[in-house]
């Protein structure tokens, strides 16, 4: 995960080395020996008074500028009183009072017959302009919560694990599963946007092969200032939809893995992309560099 938070500090989220923050001038490294609550840490957020929130392999822990903290959950909650205003952290929900873990309700039409032992597990959590809650599952696909009533999207080919959900700056709300690829929602129609295009690769979902030049492993999704959709594969690296066509960037174009595992826009349009192994590449329109932790 790459988060910019209410200072403009970048923090970075690694798996297996901690947290990194940036403040435009220093990196500084947070790890379990400073109070961090574990090392794999996988996704950064922000409540209204400045606290950063880390959902960890290990559990949630808080962080006010000095000092981590690991407040206790509470058993699992059905619903959610307050999503307008709370911090999620994936299936972690806290209100401003206490630290709450959501369950989903088991009634998607989906059923896979693979042996998934937690098909229901929460992989991201998204929160669109109208303050509904979007879900990404295990196996089981979508789910909508609009603060009263959880509902489900049927297209079967989302029934493996959703990776990213992402709204646009139309309403529409794009998704990726690690298989099916991306698909986009209108508010009525579910359209498999890989298959669209002709970049699907049914190897995958059969014996696990990657393939070049596909986008069927989507790991994350945002877009820029120009309303250009960015989308990271995990084996095929970084695509952009700019309403009409699709880009693909990969090493070659200057990136330093075709594994990448998060994009994220700041404030001021840098597009930041984490990878697997091969840290963080900026891309300021024109071309990618590696970042080393300074301008």
């Amino acid at each position: 995960c790459i988060f910019q938070d209410s200072k403009r500090d970048f923090w970075f989220a690694t798996d297996g080395e901690g947290v990194f923050k940036y403040d435009g001038k220093t990196v500084a490294h947070y790890t379990d020996k400073d109070g961090l609550c574990s090392r794999f840490v996988w996704y950064v957020q922000e409540s209204k008074d400045g606290t950063l929130w880390f959902k960890t392999r290990d559990g949630v822990c808080s962080f006010d500028g000095k000092k981590f903290d690991t407040p206790l959950a509470a058993e699992y909650i059905s619903e959610a009183t307050d999503i307008q205003n709370a911090v999620w952290l994936i299936n972690y929900y806290y209100d401003g009072r206490q630290l709450s873990t959501i369950q989903l309700p088991h009634t998607s039409p989906l059923t896979n017959n693979n042996n998934f032992h937690t098909p229901y597990a929460i992989y991201c959590t998204y929160k669109d302009s109208k303050g509904n809650l979007w879900f990404g599952t295990d196996s089981r696909g979508v789910c909508k919560y609009d603060g009263v009533t959880f509902s489900w999207l049927d297209d079967r080919e989302l029934g493996v694990a959703v990776r990213s959900i992402f709204e646009d700056k139309n309403g529409n709300i794009w998704i990726g599963n690690n298989g099916y690829g991306l698909f986009r929602y209108d508010g009525k129609t579910v359209t498999n946007f890989t298959r669209q295009h002709q970049l699907e690769n049914p190897d995958f979902l059969k014996k696990l092969a990657s393939k070049e030049g596909t986008l069927a492993r989507v790991w994350s999704i945002t877009d820029d200032k120009q309303g250009n959709i960015w989308i990271g594969t995990i084996d095929n690296g970084l695509w952009k939809f700019n309403g009409n066509t699709l880009t693909n960037y990969t090493i070659k174009d200057g990136l330093t893995s075709n594994a990448i595992w998060t994009v994220y826009c700041d404030g001021d349009g840098i597009l930041w992309i984490g990878s697997d192994g091969g840290g963080i590449t900026r891309y300021d329109g024109k071309a990618f560099k590696t970042f080393n932790g300074r301008k």
